[in-house]
């Protein structure tokens, strides 16, 4: 098995501090800033923000989102199998980075060491739930 040295596990987890030069007071560290046309319209989304861990070589369930998706990678290394199309998202620690609404797919850390570690952020229209699991498709 192998086995990974310190310095390699610093590339695999987030820097959240030690940006702030002398006598600043502030550092905003932007990590995603673009237009996206799938937030649900309806005035009364709801919200889900919660922070997931993925065991060394561990698999989600297969499921789907019913509405919009983003992830920080906070630790570790993620990929996305969609049923049908494969690996279609791969991420890192830093990276931030959205799934598909509706495809079923189920996540993977394919690291044989370290947890994969992130925050999810969920937009979905109030008349579905957040996510739907299947078994394997």
């Amino acid at each position: 098995m192998r086995t990974f040295s310190l310095d390699q596990y610093k590339e695999l987890k987030l820097q959240l501090s030690g940006f702030l030069a002398p006598g600043q007071q502030l550092h905003r560290n932007v990590l995603l800033d673009r237009l996206y046309a799938s937030i649900p319209k309806d005035p009364e989304v709801k919200v889900l923000v919660y922070h997931a861990e993925l065991a060394p070589g561990g698999f989600t369930n297969w499921h789907c989102h019913n509405g919009a998706t983003f992830f920080v990678a906070l630790q570790g290394l993620f990929e996305a199998h969609f049923h049908q199309e494969g690996v279609l998202v791969k991420a890192k620690a830093g990276d931030v980075y959205s799934e598909p609404i509706g495809k079923f797919h189920r996540g993977h850390n394919p690291h044989p060491e370290l947890p994969y570690l992130c925050i999810g952020f969920q937009i979905t229209p109030p008349d579905r739930e957040h996510v739907t699991n299947v078994e394997a498709p």
